[in-house]
């Protein structure tokens, strides 16, 4: 890693874009980043079919982020953090739940290039997500972590979220 690429980016702009021209970009960004990296594997992706165990990914998986990114419809929001360039950064999918009892979001998906990390990035677009989600009446924010992705933890425990439970699952072959 070169100094350039520790530096801070500059000029960011983060936006709520559910267009499909937007939503292309970042799955194929989702595929690069968050494929990049098993430690981002949880239950979701497994029920979801985006990986194949707790350990692999499924192939094709940019593939697989774009039809689901495609159908963000009304019931999810697709916030990017861009550079000065329009070169996406970050990330994050935000789905709008309810039961016969209660509604909440859940942060579906959630990732800033490896370069940009650091920088405030994360921190600007979880307010951002906050903010929406509060500003929808909503008080309560979910999300999901692979158990190995560790340094996530350490970011969504800096920015207020508690561990909840433990999610266990057994492949039966």
């Amino acid at each position: 890693m070169t100094q350039d690429d520790r530096s801070a980016p500059s000029a960011i702009t983060l936006a709520w874009d559910g267009s499909p021209a937007a939503a292309a970009q970042a799955s194929a960004f989702a595929g690069r980043i968050i494929g990049g990296d098993t430690a981002y594997i949880s239950h979701g992706e497994i029920q979801t079919g985006l990986s194949i165990d707790a350990d692999t990914w499924a192939p094709a998986l940019a593939d697989l982020y774009a039809d689901d990114f495609a159908a963000l419809g009304d019931d999810r929001d697709l916030l990017l953090a861009r550079d000065a360039q329009g070169a996406i950064l970050g990330m994050a999918v935000v789905a709008w739940e309810q039961t016969a009892r209660r509604r909440f979001a859940v942060l579906e998906d959630m990732a800033v290039a490896p370069k940009a990390r650091s920088h405030g990035i994360g921190t600007r677009l979880m307010a951002m997500i906050e903010e929406r989600v509060r500003g929808a009446g909503i008080d309560w924010l979910f999300l999901e972590s692979g158990v190995r992705n560790t340094r996530a933890h350490a970011f969504f425990e800096r920015a207020g979220f508690t561990m909840t439970s433990h999610v266990f699952a057994r492949q039966l072959r």
